[in-house]
């Protein structure tokens, strides 16, 4: 974050109305309007610079209306990675020298020759080193709700999150998944047509094998990606627009943990409530199999065969 050596005055700017369509489709226009008044009112007085935020309303209307974008999650890990950190992150994914080179690399790529790509903004920690890293580079990032496609105890409080992914799997855009094989129902929840394995653990390390399925299938133009494979994500996301540029990229992390998984996060909600929320997304086959597994270990704790 900057010092402030004087005096600032912050203001946000947000629709009253969720459906109101005035700053999704003139955002640009407001601010000059804004500009020119203070220009003229009170010339050579201020400097004024325009920070834009956006969340799971504007990529449903972006979405609506066919519109490509790319949303990226360079998180904390990624972070750390970045300006030269040892170990791994959360999921245990291990940082190394070669993976650092190609986040910065890819960060650079995305942030500098793309103007639909949005960088998920996280309130938590280390948020000065990331603004220290972002203008010390030059970088001028369009921002995101770092949260508005994971699968948490707020998202599943109204429908917008349950909606968004309705629009998703009704797309007959190509879809293409790249996560490990325990998200595997989300081929069928989301109508996928292609689903890339990657490793649990360290997913980085099949990079170049990934890339190359990802070829061969052809970044063609509206094909969507999903990714949720750690760190490596940001890299594949860079590879991909260089690739093709009119396509739509999700970043979705650890989204899809507790629908299918287990939780992995502290704010994500329990299995029941995930089924609750999305059951009439969820592949009925996976419910089945859930509940037969819970019988079998209910017969095991009971003693029976």
């Amino acid at each position: 974050m900057s010092r402030t050596r004087n005096q600032e005055i912050l203001i946000k700017i947000n629709p009253k109305i969720d459906t109101s369509n005035l700053l999704f489709d003139s955002s640009d226009s407001i601010y000059k309007e804004i500009k020119n008044f203070l220009e003229k009112k009170y010339p050579e007085e201020f400097h004024l610079n325009k920070r834009e935020k956006v969340g799971i309303d504007f990529f449903t209307k972006k979405f609506l209306l066919n519109e490509n974008f790319t949303f990226v999650k360079y998180g904390d890990g990624e972070l750390i990675c970045m300006i030269g950190g040892k170990g791994e992150n959360c999921d245990y994914h291990p940082y190394s020298d070669k993976l650092k080179d190609e986040l910065i690399k890819s960060f650079s790529n995305l942030f500098k020759n793309f103007d639909d790509v949005y960088l998920a903004e996280w309130e938590d920690n280390l948020i000065k080193t990331r603004e220290e890293f972002i203008s010390s580079n030059g970088f001028e990032p369009k921002y995101a709700d770092y949260e508005c496609f994971l699968t948490l105890d707020s998202n599943i409080k109204d429908s917008k999150l349950l909606d968004f992914y309705k629009l998703l799997k009704n797309s007959k855009r190509k879809k293409i998944f790249v996560g490990p094989k325990k998200l595997i129902s989300v081929k069928e929840m989301l109508n996928i047509d292609e689903f890339l394995n990657v490793p649990i653990i360290n997913a980085y390390s099949e990079y170049d094998r990934v890339v190359d399925e990802l070829k061969n299938i052809k970044v063609e133009k509206d094909n969507i990606y999903i990714l949720c494979c750690s760190m490596m994500s940001c890299v594949v996301c860079s590879d991909l627009k260089k690739l093709n540029p009119q396509i739509t990229i999700l970043d979705i992390g650890s989204g899809f943990d507790p629908i299918f998984g287990v939780k992995t996060r502290p704010k994500q909600p329990s299995s029941v409530s995930c089924f609750n929320y999305f059951r009439e997304l969820i592949p009925a086959n996976y419910v089945y199999e859930k509940s037969k597994h819970a019988l079998n270990m209910l017969n095991k704790s009971l003693g029976e065969d």
